[in-house]
């Protein structure tokens, strides 16, 4: 496993139990507007918005979250 997934799987194990679906690595290309963006840690894909609710109530204070819609005015950035 490499470090990048590892580090993907200790963050899922952190995150609440949710209804909707944790990708780890998920490609932010494949997702936004203008096809930019490398891996995210964690992509998290609720069920609807109380699942999306759960998710912000639970998720530990120092897991950063960033909220993308079709990326067309963002700017991402990687933590060291």
């Amino acid at each position: 496993m490499t470090a990048a997934a590892s580090r993907a799987e200790s963050v899922i194990a952190r995150l609440p139990k949710v209804r909707g679906t944790y990708q780890p690595r998920a490609l932010l290309k494949d997702l936004t507007w203008f096809r930019a963006g490398g891996p995210a840690d964690v992509l998290f894909w609720p069920a609807d918005t109380d699942d999306f609710a759960t998710f912000l109530r639970g998720t530990p204070d120092d897991v950063p979250i960033m909220i993308v819609g079709v990326g067309s005015n963002c700017w991402f950035a990687t933590a060291g």
